[in-house]
């Protein structure tokens, strides 16, 4: 008998909880329409955004714009790692 009882106040008590969410959702369907409205709106946005920036061209380099140096580097020989090995192994 406890068991039923238990049972028929935990079914009302679910009851009353869906009741209360669907009418606090029909007092609110302004807010979320209108927050779904500037979701979408931003949405929008980003991909306007997106669209803009990927089909940037490229600027041209300015006259007096420095341009980038490499230093030369002189090329890697396999004596000279043999070399730095032995020294290595010396310093040991």
């Amino acid at each position: 008998m406890l068991a039923l009882v238990c049972t028929l106040v935990f079914a009302a008590a679910a009851t009353f909880a869906v009741g209360a969410v669907f009418v606090t959702m029909q007092g609110r369907k302004g807010q979320i329409t209108a927050l779904l409205a500037e979701y979408r709106s931003l949405e929008r946005d980003r991909e306007f955004l997106v669209h803009v920036t990927s089909h940037e061209a490229e600027a041209p380099r300015a006259f007096a714009a420095p341009q980038l140096r490499r230093t030369p580097r002189r090329p890697f020989k396999q004596k000279d790692a043999v070399r730095s090995a032995r020294s290595r192994r010396a310093a040991a």
